[in-house]
């Protein structure tokens, strides 16, 4: 290995370059392919005996470079639409980048202190917390944050998200983080063992990438027209939009009006409008809701739009929802799903006394409240899972929809707060396993893009061009059948963390046993 990448002199330089990998593999560079080897160069730094305060520095300073890196866009949405100030905006940036960097100076640390004990054979453990801290990130902060995993890295080469429909997202995290170790002991092993490991990690990149180009179509009998309106997003919010711009909502109507009317002899059974930047009140305003009752009726489709619902839970005042109704194709109500993971510091602001933060994405962004739970919404014969926007990260709640009986997955969104970052590729990326996951079509209808239709296999079939009004017609199909995902859930993350966690207690009971001493002395950069 070239001197200067030596994990044993330069442990900074290592560590930043993981950090720059990990940014590199994920929208907008789109060099997936370096995922294999991103993690490497951190790996061989934590198999080394450092301290353990610099074991945690090495670690958190790649979270940082990754987490700036390939989240930039956060100051942009806070600065352009919610109004802040640079200090505002650029402060709400860094105390997201510092507080989730976190989590790689705990790997760090976790997979340093098992290097203390088993040197090089650590490695095989380094998967393993790998996956369990990811699963952590999924509850901990905010409600979680799981955006950006490992494994979503290689989401746009189907034969290496497989796994996903066995072991959910974090199965194929593992795969890719075991390959980084392998390839972390490539530049640590002997020069007679390098060749194998290299034709190793070769062979099983090979066999799952050709497995991926091997997969047969599969059946899409239905149709659907999905509604990208691009409208602009709203820097000043005007809660009677809809009556101070008529004809941005008739140009809407017709749109879907002459998209129903060019499909195929059978009218399309589903007509999607996503989740919007603006207030469609469509309890409180009789126009709005007549105006949507009359387009399901006259297109003789199920309607499914995004809106803003305001309810009271008792005797208090009325609060937000984002949330999404159906319509039948006889202009009846269908039923109504709210949004239940909010997005912080969009639909509400976590510690914003104590920030001082007074700008917001929406009027009602400190007001929203969350929904109850997954609702499962019947267009004929299709039962409609429909997670809005930011919930499409969250893996375990749309298991949730398809275990209460949804056949298809519906995503409406709202990603013209990312403007032209490489945010809404990142979203697309992280929907598109939900439905590997779950075997389910996902419809995807954006407001500005992008908008897609994915497979059960997570093959994009169709995508509409981003930032222009436009419609996507779309093939589908409703499937009842229940992955080994959908059945069992994180059961890989959870037997990850048990195996991290067996592995630190036997640790810690050898070291207490053999009565040697393993504190930390603060000795750095001793060879294993």
């Amino acid at each position: 290995m070239p001197a200067f990448l030596s994990p044993l002199r330069h442990p900074f330089l290592c560590s930043v370059l993981t950090g720059v990998l990990l940014v590199a593999i994920f929208p907008s560079l789109h060099l997936s392919w370096l995922a294999w080897v991103a993690l490497a160069p951190l790996f061989a730094v934590c198999v080394h005996r450092w301290s353990r305060l610099r074991l945690f520095l090495y670690g958190y300073l790649a979270g940082v470079v990754f987490f700036a890196g390939s989240c930039y866009w956060i100051y942009d949405v806070m600065r352009v639409f919610g109004r802040l100030s640079v200090a505002a905006a650029g402060g709400i940036l860094l105390l997201f980048v510092l507080v989730f960097a976190v989590f790689l100076g705990l790997f760090a640390l976790l997979v340093g202190e098992l290097a203390r004990r088993w040197q090089l054979l650590a490695l095989f453990l380094f998967p393993f917390a790998w996956v369990a801290l990811e699963w952590l990130r999924a509850f901990l902060i905010f409600g979680g944050f799981p955006w950006n995993l490992l494994g979503y890295a290689v989401a746009p080469h189907v034969g290496w998200i497989q796994p996903a429909a066995y072991a959910g997202i974090y199965g194929v995290s593992f795969l890719v983080a075991a390959t980084n170790a392998v390839v972390a002991s490539y530049w640590l092993a002997p020069a007679r063992r390098q060749l194998w490991l290299l034709a190793m990690v070769a062979a099983v990149l090979g066999v799952t990438y050709g497995w991926g180009l091997r997969l047969p179509p599969v059946a899409a009998p239905e149709q659907a027209v999905l509604v990208q309106p691009n409208l602009p997003q709203l820097q000043e919010f005007d809660p009677a939009w809809v009556r101070n711009h008529p004809d941005e909502l008739l140009a809407l109507e017709q749109l879907s009006r002459e998209a129903v009317q060019q499909q195929a002899a059978s009218q399309p059974s589903l007509l999607v409008w996503p989740e919007v930047p603006v207030p469609f009140y469509f309890h409180r305003d009789p126009v709005l809701r007549a105006r949507l009752l009359q387009l399901a009726q006259g297109t003789r489709s199920y309607l499914l739009a995004g809106i803003v619902d305001y309810r009271s839970e008792g005797d208090g005042p009325p609060h937000p929802y984002n949330s999404a109704v159906l319509l039948s194709p006889t202009g009846g109500f269908v039923g109504q799903y709210d949004k239940i993971h909010l997005v912080p510091f969009g639909e509400y602001l976590p510690i914003r006394n104590l920030l001082g933060l007074t700008g917001s994405l929406v009027a009602e962004v400190s007001d929203f409240r969350p929904g109850r739970g997954p609702v499962v919404l019947a267009a004929g014969e299709n039962r409609l899972a429909v997670f809005i926007c930011y919930e499409a990260i969250f893996p375990d709640l749309v298991r949730e929809f398809v275990q209460g009986g949804a056949t298809v997955l519906v995503n409406i969104s709202n990603d013209g707060w990312f403007g032209r970052s490489s945010a809404a590729a990142q979203h697309l990326n992280m929907a598109r396993v939900r439905a590997v996951e779950t075997r389910r079509f996902l419809l995807r209808a954006t407001n500005s893009g992008v908008t897609a239709v994915v497979d059960p296999l997570g093959r994009v079939v169709a995508r509409a061009p981003e930032q222009e009004r436009t419609v996507l017609r779309a093939r589908f199909g409703h499937r009842s059948q229940k992955s080994f995902y959908v059945r069992y859930g994180d059961w890989f993350a959870a037997l990850c963390t048990f195996v991290v966690v067996a592995a630190l207690a036997r640790k810690f009971w050898i070291t207490a046993v053999e009565g040697t001493n393993d504190a930390d002395d603060g000795r750095t950069g001793t060879a294993v």
